[in-house]
Order: structure tokens, then sequence, then C-alpha cells
């Protein structure tokens, strides 16, 4: 059958042309729990556990009880009940060489209508939760086996110290980054555990709904407690931010709003993008996370484009995810990147070179353009460059029954806080591996030479090595 983007209800097993799809979905099962199908940047489409009951001559109480043991009911009437689908992102502590203790939830929502089919409630919402409770006495809930005999698992998550709501995507868009992929997940992990990249004005390239970037500067707010300023400024202290959820983007009478706890070294960053409606997904998405307007511009500029005047040289950090998606991007993105990173002379003070600038690239591994833009940076502008390994995991949680919406603040607070302790069951566990490439400029590049020193640009980048370094012929090639 043709793949669907939403998840549909069966009632018996659905046909599939090949032997592959029909074990993936017996494989995924769990219980006769029914399956929904969402996109994959890698595959276009991923089978998942989620949220459609095929009930297979089950009661629903049956199939309820089954689907999570922090169901909000257990009565057989599912109609009106909020499901949840729950991924949680975490760089994993023993693989990757980046790390953080901080996580990511998304969530998405159906609603259960009377005939049990299942429609989209709401937009997708993250939640940035903080590192697990380290109390080792508790033990994980008793053991228990599921339908199928398998042993229910658990894993134990943080406490959720930020929620953003609402987020917007394109759900017929044709525009590389009209939703959010894992890629953006994984910036923003690598953001919580380098947080002081994100200082000074920034620049996001290819945000599309900006999520990556918006993710990325709260949770390195969150991560550095750099926001645990005065409350007449408008930010949320960490306390704050642990002790209760995010308003929805509207104060109560009489209340001073709270906007997010972006980093205080955070002049401002920029958002940008080609795309005019990916943009308007983008400034919807910054309204919902309560980011500070002083503190964000969206703007949309298209790499194709010669570098505007009043861009170059302006930026102390760029962040950009999966855009080297395919290979005729590499080159403007490239020459974009050298040409806005703020530079990184010599101080001949201290006799090293001062690291200005910072780009920062996240993609996955198999993406082999990511190396052709390692190596136009270093040889064709000369840019030091450093790649690390990133290995993120999603868990999927088993779906969550609320009663209403009005349920989540206290289900987000007992989940942590009751006799679980944090421990959540789940169904699987996804690795995907991800390259970060971290550069910033030549000391030798002082902002107004790229004409004269970049090789790109002179025409003689054969003449430099994949480390940037220029190759020694026993001659002077540059008057050849």
């Amino acid at each position: 059958k043709e793949h669907r983007t939403q998840p549909t209800i069966y009632h018996s097993v659905p046909y599939y042309s090949t032997q592959k799809e029909s074990s993936i979905y017996l494989s995924i099962i769990d219980d006769c729990v029914s399956y929904g199908i969402n996109h994959s940047q890698n595959l276009n489409m991923k089978i998942c556990s989620v949220v459609s009951l095929v009930l297979l001559n089950l009661s629903s109480s049956q199939s309820f009880s089954m689907l999570s043991m922090s169901s909000s009911s257990t009565g057989s009437d599912l109609t009106g009940k909020v499901v949840a689908q729950r991924f949680v992102y975490r760089l994993s502590p023993t693989k990757s060489s980046v790390y953080t203790p901080y996580t990511i939830e998304e969530r998405q929502y159906f609603s259960v209508g009377e005939d049990r089919s299942l429609e989209p409630f709401g937009d997708k919402c993250y939640i940035i939760r903080g590192p697990e409770n380290d109390d080792t006495d508790v033990e994980p809930p008793p053991e228990s086996l599921k339908k199928n005999g398998q042993p229910r698992v658990y894993s134990r998550i943080g406490p959720s110290l930020y929620k953003i709501k609402n987020i917007a995507e394109e759900d017929e868009g044709d525009n590389l980054g009209s939703s959010v992929w894992d890629s953006s997940h994984a910036m923003a992990l690598y953001c919580m555990a380098n947080p002081d990249i994100i200082k000074g004005k920034g620049l996001e390239v290819g945000t599309g709904v900006g999520v990556g970037g918006i993710l990325s500067c709260i949770g390195a707010g969150i991560v550095s407690g750099a926001t645990e300023i005065s409350p007449s400024s408008g930010y949320q202290s960490i306390e704050d931010i642990a002790n209760s959820p995010v308003d929805d983007g509207e104060s109560l009478p009489g209340t001073e709003k709270k906007f997010a706890p972006v980093p205080t070294l955070l002049a401002k960053v920029v958002l940008t993008d080609s795309s005019e409606s990916l943009l308007n997904k983008c400034f919807s998405n910054i309204n919902q996370s309560s980011f500070p307007s002083s503190k964000v511009e969206i703007r949309q500029f298209d790499w194709n484009q010669r570098v505007p005047n009043e861009m170059k040289g302006q930026y102390d950090f760029i962040i950009g995810c999966d855009c080297a998606y395919y290979f005729p991007l590499v080159n403007p993105l490239a020459r974009t990147v050298a040409y806005t990173l703020q530079t990184s002379p010599y101080d001949k003070v201290d006799n090293q070179q001062r690291v200005g600038g910072q780009f920062l690239h996240i993609g996955p591994e198999h993406r082999e353009n990511i190396q052709d833009l390692r190596r136009k940076l270093r040889k064709g502008y000369r840019m030091n460059m450093k790649t690390q390994d990133l290995v993120m995991e999603r868990v999927d949680l088993v779906p969550l029954f609320l009663d209403s919406m009005q349920d989540e603040d206290d289900q987000l607070k007992s989940e942590v806080e009751g006799e679980n302790a944090g421990f959540v069951e789940y169904q699987n566990i996804e690795t995907t591996k991800f390259t970060s490439l971290v550069g910033f400029h030549h000391e030798d590049y002082d902002g107004f030479n790229g004409e004269y020193f970049f090789p790109a640009d002179t025409g003689r980048e054969q003449d430099f090595g994949s480390d940037g370094t220029e190759l020694d012929y026993g001659y002077d090639t540059s008057t050849y």
C-alpha cells in the first residue's frame, strides 16, 4: 500500500507487498498495538510503534493497559482521550565523543474519535529535560511481561525544564527544511554539550522552520545557567524553569511575561532561509517558544547570491544542520560561511591565535557531502576544521494517554517525582551517527583580504592540501 504520513486505524493486519515490510510491521506491533508512519531524513519514511489502535479482537481496555503504564485512565471508552506519541533524543554516554546529560523529548498528539480513529490534535511539542536523578537507591518498576511474552524495559528521564508548544511545519512542502530533521535534535544536543559556542551575534544558515536554532539557543542557555539573572530582566531563572513549564506565550493580567532562557551572552541570532514560506513557519515557532524578540531576527537569504556587505565578517558563530544535502550546495555554503564569519587573528601579546568566530555544522555520518564541505573550507578558504563523531539515541517511549491536555503539566511532574522516579517504559531505541564540523578562520585572514587570500577566489585551490596548508613545489606557484 502507499505509505501514509498520518497514523491509520486497521482492524486487521495490513497487507504489505514485501516480506521485509511485513516483518517490520510485525516486529513493532508490540502487544498488538498499531503503527504510524513518520518521515525520516534518511529513508524518507520509517515505521514506528506509536498510537493507532489495532485491536485485533482485543478489548479496548486490554489494548489500553498494554500501551502505557502511565495512562491516566483504564476505562474501556477511549473516545475523547488524547494520545501522545513520545520520542526522547539523547547523546550516547558510551559511544558519542560529545555528551550531555540533558535530553530533548518530542511529542505529537492525537485525539481518539468515536470510531477509534486517530486525528492529529494540535502541533508538535518539544520538552527540554534535565539530567536524570542520580539516586541509585531507586529501583526500576518490578519485572513484568508483555502480552507477547517479552519483558518490559525502562529508561530513566530527567525533569521537564522547558516546553515549547505547537511547533509549525509545512505539511506538503517540497523545500528542504519543511519539517524537523534528526540533525536539528543532534545540533541542539551538541550546543547543550558546548554552550559556549552560543554567544555574541549568530547566524543560522538553512534554518527551515527554525526548530534547530531555537532549541540550540534555549538549550545552551539552560545548560550554562547564564540566564540566572534578576527577575526584572524578563528572563526565567533556572529555578523557575525547573519548577514550572513555560507559559503559553500569554501572560495573565498584572503579571510579567517570561521569555525563553537564552544565554545572556547571546546578542542576537539571525535565522535565514531562501524560502519565504518556511520563514513564515519559523516566525510562528519563534513566537511559540517565547524567544525574546530583541535577540532574534528572521531574514530571507540565498547562498547562491553574493554575500551582502552588511553581513561580511559580522557573526561570532554560524550554525547549520544537514546543509550539505546536495553537492551543488557545498560551494556556495562554504563561501557564505567564509565571508560572514568573524576573523581569528594572531594575538601578538599572547603569542597565539585568538579564536573569534566559529562555524558549527551537524549532519548524518552517511552524508558524503559533509566531507566535501570540510575539504572546501580547508583548501578553498584555509579554515581550521575539526570533526567529531556524535551518536544520538532516539528512545521510543510507550504512548501516553491523557484525559485532556490540562493533565499534561501534572503528568510531567509526577512522572519524575512519583513512585517510578523517572523510569518510563520504552519500546525501542534507534541509534544514528552524526558528524560535527567546527571551524574558524586562518590567522592571516583579516576580514578584508578574502579575494586575495582565499584560494577558491584566487584560482589556486589546487596548490593547497587537505589540511589547508600550501603545498611546496619547490618554486613560487603564484606566478604561474
